[in-house]
């Protein structure tokens, strides 16, 4: 049987090696797709789950720490996880039992399993306890430090990430003010922290020892606008917690700059509203920042609220009050203000005032009426009251036709400062000593003469 193509005759054309690879199709070099949606779903999922580390509650520490200490003792690891001797870390390097000396052996435990074990989860929990943990000029941070940083090229994503952007990470005594350093040249420090790594920044003992050096490097600029946006930026930021534990360095920072001088009227508003809304209100709380402040700082933010309050009530009556009467009276406060005879100055808004003031007089509307100002309630909420201290004395003023009120701070019937709830005809019917505004002049020597 003759078969085409294999006898001389009927077979096809042969076709050199050549040819063939020139006719081939030519190879297509295929680029690497963009890699930015891959990025993106990283960073997601790290954003989403920031810590590995499960921080145990307080009540619940002194048992995980006795846990590991028998475990080590006694080298049983049955029924334990890795996430489990994380947590416990926790626990052995917080502030209360990281120098206790029955836990040396637990603490050796852990520096010796930095230095052996594996990359992953155990490696990198650990660099989140040494940021936690972080305080300066301690051991617990120093061996910490120097265990890690041998491991440095062992680290997963998310702490490579922050070793790269932070290489002093591991250096105690060169960290703090190289990360203050990072914070102060961002126009977000906050956001910016979170992009390199430390997810929480508040949080950190690493952040909190970076922020002292970042407040001092923007105190002495703190009256320039952008350097006080920087500093809320951190304080308050507008997707993250206020900061807290802390703040009140801070505080003291932006207010130092005001010691001896007098910012412009809506600055000196702004930095009120802004401050008593983060913190309270010093006058009615004394806890928080407010417990170790500088009594001379917190005197300065008084006068601030000491003007706010008597500029509110006195804008508030000039807008609705239609009295040829009440411009002398409201000059004549804020003469003695000028003055610094005010000492302090509390305004209890009437139903009708209140409504006008939050839409009028607050900022964005964004102020809390119920903790920035007292209620007044009788005669339907139509008499606000403005209660000052000036020296010994309490002076209540009101609007319309109320009278002029002069008590001694002593008189047990004397209406006090920063209550909620004030009843003017209450105030009234307790006065021995009042005033009417009909002759402004009679009326405001009665007051030089009762204060």
């Amino acid at each position: 049987m003759n078969i085409s193509g294999l006898d001389g005759t009927n077979a096809r054309p042969r076709v050199s090696a050549r040819a063939m690879i020139e006719r081939a199709p030519s190879f297509r070099r295929r680029a690497l797709p963009p890699l930015d949606q891959i990025k993106r779903c990283v960073d997601n999922i790290l954003t989403r789950w920031p810590d590995a580390i499960h921080s145990p509650m307080d009540r619940d520490r002194e048992k995980l720490a006795q846990d590991m200490l028998y475990r080590v003792s006694n080298w049983n690891w049955e029924d334990i996880t890795t996430q489990r001797v994380i947590s416990a870390a926790v626990a052995v390097f917080d502030e209360v039992r990281r120098m206790k000396p029955d836990l040396a052996s637990v603490r050796e435990f852990y520096l010796s399993e930095i230095a052996t074990r594996e990359p992953g989860a155990f490696l990198d929990g650990m660099v989140g306890i040494y940021i936690d943990s972080f305080t300066p000029g301690t051991d617990h941070t120093l061996y910490l430090a120097t265990a890690l940083e041998k491991r440095s090229g062992d680290l997963g994503a998310r702490h490579r990430k922050l070793l790269a952007a932070l290489p002093e990470l591991f250096q105690p005594d060169a960290v703090p003010l190289a990360l203050a350093q990072i914070m102060r040249n961002a126009d977000n420090a906050y956001l910016l922290l979170k992009s390199i790594g430390l997810t929480s920044p508040h949080t950190y003992g690493l952040a909190k020892a970076a922020q002292k050096f970042f407040i001092e490097s923007l105190a002495p600029d703190l009256d320039q606008k952008e350097t006080r946006q920087k500093l809320f930026n951190w304080l308050t930021p507008e997707n993250g917690p206020v900061l807290q534990a802390g703040a009140g360095p801070a505080v003291e920072a932006l207010l130092s700059v005001w010691r001896d001088r007098t910012p412009p009227d809506d600055l000196r508003d702004e930095l009120s509203e802004a401050i008593i809304a983060a913190w309270n209100d010093p006058r009615l709380h004394t806890g928080g920042i407010w417990s170790g402040f500088d009594p001379s700082l917190r005197a300065v933010l008084l006068r601030w609220l000491t003007h706010q309050d008597m500029k509110f009530f006195c804008d508030m009556v000039t807008a609705t009050q239609d009295s040829h009467m009440w411009p002398p009276r409201r000059d004549f406060w804020l003469k003695l203000y000028q003055d610094k005879m005010i000492d302090e100055a509390w305004v209890a808004f009437g139903s009708e005032a209140r409504r006008y003031a939050q839409q009028n007089l607050m900022r964005g509307g964004t102020t809390d009426m119920n903790r920035r100002f007292g209620r007044q309630s009788d005669r339907n909420g139509s008499t606000s009251l403005l209660i000052m201290r000036i020296g010994n004395k309490v002076v209540v003023d009101g609007c319309h036709s109320y009278k002029t009120h002069i008590f001694r701070m002593d008189d047990p019937r004397a209406p006090k400062l920063y209550e909620r709830q004030y009843y003017c005809d209450d105030i009234m019917r307790a006065s021995r000593n009042s005033k009417p505004h009909n002759s402004i002049y009679n009326w405001s020597q009665w007051v030089l003469q009762h204060v």
